[in-house]
Protein backbone atom coordinates (compact mmCIF):
# COMPACT_ATOMS: atom_id res chain seq x y z
CA UNK A 1 0.00 0.00 0.00
CA UNK A 2 2.85 2.29 0.17
CA UNK A 3 4.15 4.48 -2.61
CA UNK A 4 7.75 5.06 -3.14
CA UNK A 5 9.76 8.05 -3.42
CA UNK A 6 11.30 10.25 -0.60
CA UNK A 7 7.98 10.94 1.09
CA UNK A 8 6.73 8.55 1.48
CA UNK A 9 9.46 5.67 2.81
CA UNK A 10 11.01 5.59 6.15
CA UNK A 11 15.07 5.18 6.37
CA UNK A 12 15.20 2.08 9.54
CA UNK A 13 14.76 -1.57 8.57
CA UNK A 14 13.84 -3.82 6.05
CA UNK A 15 10.21 -3.77 4.89
CA UNK A 16 9.27 -6.68 5.86
CA UNK A 17 10.12 -5.88 9.48
CA UNK A 18 8.56 -2.58 9.22
CA UNK A 19 5.33 -4.72 8.02
CA UNK A 20 5.37 -6.50 11.11
CA UNK A 21 6.09 -3.24 13.24
CA UNK A 22 2.51 -2.22 11.69
CA UNK A 23 1.21 -5.13 12.20
CA UNK A 24 2.25 -4.84 15.95
CA UNK A 25 0.95 -1.27 16.45
CA UNK A 26 -2.48 -2.51 14.62
CA UNK A 27 -3.13 -5.48 17.11
CA UNK A 28 -5.96 -4.78 18.97
CA UNK A 29 -3.67 -5.95 21.99
CA UNK A 30 -1.21 -3.53 21.72
CA UNK A 31 -1.23 -1.28 24.83
CA UNK A 32 -1.91 1.71 23.66
CA UNK A 33 -5.00 2.87 25.73
CA UNK A 34 -7.12 3.53 22.45
CA UNK A 35 -9.96 1.20 23.56
CA UNK A 36 -11.13 2.64 26.43
CA UNK A 37 -12.73 6.34 24.65
CA UNK A 38 -15.92 6.09 22.93
CA UNK A 39 -14.97 9.64 21.61
CA UNK A 40 -18.95 10.51 22.74
CA UNK A 41 -20.20 7.83 21.36
CA UNK A 42 -21.53 6.38 24.79
CA UNK A 43 -23.52 9.13 25.60
CA UNK A 44 -24.69 9.33 21.58
CA UNK A 45 -26.07 6.45 21.77
CA UNK A 46 -28.34 6.54 25.12
CA UNK A 47 -29.60 9.33 23.44
CA UNK A 48 -30.49 7.79 20.05
CA UNK A 49 -32.24 4.14 21.53
CA UNK A 50 -33.59 3.17 18.54
CA UNK A 51 -30.32 3.88 16.30
CA UNK A 52 -28.99 0.82 14.42
CA UNK A 53 -26.55 -0.58 12.08
CA UNK A 54 -26.94 2.17 9.51
CA UNK A 55 -27.10 5.30 11.95
CA UNK A 56 -23.95 4.01 13.70
CA UNK A 57 -22.18 3.20 10.80
CA UNK A 58 -22.58 6.73 8.87
CA UNK A 59 -22.31 8.10 12.22
CA UNK A 60 -18.97 7.10 12.38
CA UNK A 61 -18.07 7.60 8.51
CA UNK A 62 -19.20 10.92 8.75
CA UNK A 63 -16.89 11.55 12.10
CA UNK A 64 -13.75 9.97 10.32
CA UNK A 65 -14.34 11.94 7.16
CA UNK A 66 -15.22 15.18 8.92
CA UNK A 67 -13.02 15.24 11.32
CA UNK A 68 -10.59 12.43 11.78
CA UNK A 69 -9.01 12.43 8.19
CA UNK A 70 -8.87 16.38 8.06
CA UNK A 71 -7.01 17.20 11.56
CA UNK A 72 -5.89 14.20 13.49
CA UNK A 73 -4.61 12.11 10.27
CA UNK A 74 -3.01 15.19 8.61
CA UNK A 75 -0.94 15.82 11.73
CA UNK A 76 0.54 12.48 12.16
CA UNK A 77 1.39 12.72 8.06
CA UNK A 78 3.35 16.30 8.64
CA UNK A 79 5.02 14.81 11.81
CA UNK A 80 5.79 11.98 10.33
CA UNK A 81 7.69 13.63 7.14
CA UNK A 82 9.11 16.67 9.72
CA UNK A 83 9.94 14.62 13.18
CA UNK A 84 11.78 17.89 14.30
CA UNK A 85 8.97 20.35 14.01
CA UNK A 86 6.30 17.44 16.93
CA UNK A 87 6.11 20.04 19.18
CA UNK A 88 4.51 22.96 16.68
CA UNK A 89 2.31 20.07 15.74
CA UNK A 90 1.56 18.93 18.73
CA UNK A 91 0.46 21.97 20.13
CA UNK A 92 -1.38 23.10 17.01
CA UNK A 93 -3.46 20.38 17.59
CA UNK A 94 -4.26 20.85 20.81
CA UNK A 95 -5.75 24.38 19.84
CA UNK A 96 -8.04 22.41 17.94
CA UNK A 97 -10.16 20.27 20.74
CA UNK A 98 -13.16 22.13 21.88
CA UNK A 99 -13.11 20.32 25.63
CA UNK A 100 -11.52 18.25 28.11
CA UNK A 101 -12.80 15.20 27.08
CA UNK A 102 -11.22 15.13 23.46
CA UNK A 103 -7.84 16.56 24.85
CA UNK A 104 -8.17 13.48 27.34
CA UNK A 105 -9.06 10.96 24.19
CA UNK A 106 -6.10 12.17 22.23
CA UNK A 107 -3.37 12.82 25.12
CA UNK A 108 -3.82 9.94 27.00
CA UNK A 109 -3.44 6.95 24.41
CA UNK A 110 -0.29 9.29 22.91
CA UNK A 111 1.29 8.90 26.21
CA UNK A 112 0.50 5.08 25.97
CA UNK A 113 2.37 4.71 23.03
CA UNK A 114 4.99 6.95 24.05
CA UNK A 115 5.66 4.87 26.96
CA UNK A 116 5.33 1.04 25.43
CA UNK A 117 6.70 2.05 22.61
CA UNK A 118 10.74 3.73 24.83
CA UNK A 119 9.96 0.38 26.74
CA UNK A 120 9.88 -2.09 23.92
CA UNK A 121 11.50 -0.56 20.88
CA UNK A 122 15.29 -1.17 20.31
CA UNK A 123 17.05 2.08 19.49
CA UNK A 124 14.27 4.28 20.58
CA UNK A 125 15.87 7.48 21.48
CA UNK A 126 14.98 8.02 24.86
CA UNK A 127 15.82 11.83 25.61
CA UNK A 128 14.14 13.08 22.46
CA UNK A 129 10.47 13.83 22.01
CA UNK A 130 8.56 11.00 22.88
CA UNK A 131 10.61 10.70 26.02
CA UNK A 132 9.34 13.89 27.02
CA UNK A 133 5.54 13.21 26.37
CA UNK A 134 5.20 10.51 29.55
CA UNK A 135 6.85 13.17 31.44
CA UNK A 136 4.45 15.85 30.70
CA UNK A 137 6.83 18.63 29.52
CA UNK A 138 4.81 18.48 25.99
CA UNK A 139 0.81 17.18 25.20
CA UNK A 140 1.67 14.56 23.67
CA UNK A 141 -0.97 13.88 21.38
CA UNK A 142 -1.49 10.27 19.97
CA UNK A 143 -1.25 11.69 16.27
CA UNK A 144 1.70 13.19 16.69
CA UNK A 145 3.17 10.35 19.08
CA UNK A 146 2.35 7.91 15.90
CA UNK A 147 3.86 9.79 13.49
CA UNK A 148 6.81 9.97 15.28
CA UNK A 149 6.75 6.01 15.98
CA UNK A 150 6.04 4.61 12.79
CA UNK A 151 8.91 6.66 11.22
CA UNK A 152 10.93 5.71 13.87
CA UNK A 153 9.68 1.87 13.05
CA UNK A 154 10.53 2.21 9.38
CA UNK A 155 6.74 1.86 8.50
CA UNK A 156 6.27 4.06 5.09
CA UNK A 157 3.96 7.44 5.61
CA UNK A 158 0.55 6.10 3.66
CA UNK A 159 0.27 2.74 5.83
CA UNK A 160 0.75 4.93 8.73
CA UNK A 161 -2.05 6.82 8.11
CA UNK A 162 -4.08 4.23 6.49
CA UNK A 163 -3.31 2.22 9.84
CA UNK A 164 -4.88 5.12 12.21
CA UNK A 165 -7.87 5.70 10.32
CA UNK A 166 -8.71 2.21 10.47
CA UNK A 167 -7.72 2.21 14.22
CA UNK A 168 -10.11 5.11 14.65
CA UNK A 169 -12.96 3.66 13.10
CA UNK A 170 -12.36 -0.14 14.81
CA UNK A 171 -12.09 2.09 18.04
CA UNK A 172 -15.72 3.48 17.66
CA UNK A 173 -17.34 -0.01 15.97
CA UNK A 174 -15.63 -1.72 18.63
CA UNK A 175 -17.28 1.19 21.39
CA UNK A 176 -20.18 0.35 20.01
CA UNK A 177 -20.20 -3.69 20.39
CA UNK A 178 -19.06 -3.34 24.04
CA UNK A 179 -22.27 -1.01 24.55
CA UNK A 180 -24.45 -3.30 22.85
CA UNK A 181 -25.72 -1.10 20.42
CA UNK A 182 -23.59 -3.53 17.71
CA UNK A 183 -22.73 -7.51 16.84
CA UNK A 184 -19.56 -8.15 16.14
CA UNK A 185 -19.91 -9.49 12.76
CA UNK A 186 -21.58 -6.52 11.85
CA UNK A 187 -18.95 -4.18 13.20
CA UNK A 188 -16.01 -6.31 10.99
CA UNK A 189 -18.86 -5.98 8.23
CA UNK A 190 -18.81 -2.27 8.41
CA UNK A 191 -15.14 -1.50 9.03
CA UNK A 192 -14.70 -4.21 5.94
CA UNK A 193 -17.03 -1.82 3.58
CA UNK A 194 -15.36 1.40 4.99
CA UNK A 195 -11.99 0.16 2.70
CA UNK A 196 -12.39 2.20 0.15
CA UNK A 197 -13.66 5.15 1.74
CA UNK A 198 -10.13 5.08 4.38
CA UNK A 199 -7.99 4.55 0.78
CA UNK A 200 -9.56 7.82 -0.35
CA UNK A 201 -9.56 10.11 2.99
CA UNK A 202 -5.46 8.81 3.71
CA UNK A 203 -4.93 10.61 0.45
CA UNK A 204 -6.95 13.64 1.68
CA UNK A 205 -5.00 13.15 4.71
CA UNK A 206 -0.94 13.17 3.00
CA UNK A 207 -2.30 16.00 0.66
CA UNK A 208 -3.25 18.59 3.32
CA UNK A 209 -1.73 21.26 4.21
CA UNK A 210 -1.64 22.14 8.60
CA UNK A 211 -2.75 25.39 7.61
CA UNK A 212 -6.43 23.83 6.03
CA UNK A 213 -6.72 21.40 8.48
CA UNK A 214 -10.19 21.41 9.53
CA UNK A 215 -12.67 19.55 11.99
CA UNK A 216 -16.21 19.76 10.56
CA UNK A 217 -18.33 16.94 12.39
CA UNK A 218 -18.47 18.17 15.99
CA UNK A 219 -21.58 16.05 16.88
CA UNK A 220 -19.13 13.23 18.80
CA UNK A 221 -17.34 16.11 20.34
CA UNK A 222 -20.22 17.83 21.67
CA UNK A 223 -21.74 14.10 23.18
CA UNK A 224 -18.41 13.67 24.58
CA UNK A 225 -19.01 16.83 26.53
CA UNK A 226 -22.36 15.68 28.24
CA UNK A 227 -20.18 12.29 28.78
CA UNK A 228 -18.28 14.39 31.26
CA UNK A 229 -20.95 15.06 33.10
CA UNK A 230 -22.79 11.41 33.41
CA UNK A 231 -22.91 9.42 36.64
CA UNK A 232 -22.47 6.23 35.61
CA UNK A 233 -20.59 5.34 32.46
CA UNK A 234 -18.52 2.91 30.69
CA UNK A 235 -15.62 4.58 28.70
CA UNK A 236 -13.61 7.39 30.04
CA UNK A 237 -14.74 9.58 27.13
Amino acid sequence: MTRTGTTDTAAHGTAAEARLAWLTLQDGTFPAGRFVHSNGLECWLAQHRDAGEEDIGRLARAWLAGSVATLDAVVLAHTWRAPERAETYDRLLRTYRMSAAARTASELPGRQLAMAITRIAPGTDRTGYLARVPAGEVPGNLPVVEGLVHRHLGIGLTDAVLGSLRAALAGLFSAAVRLGRLAPLAAQRLLLDSGPSIVELAGVATSTEPADMSATAPELELYAMRHERARARLFTS
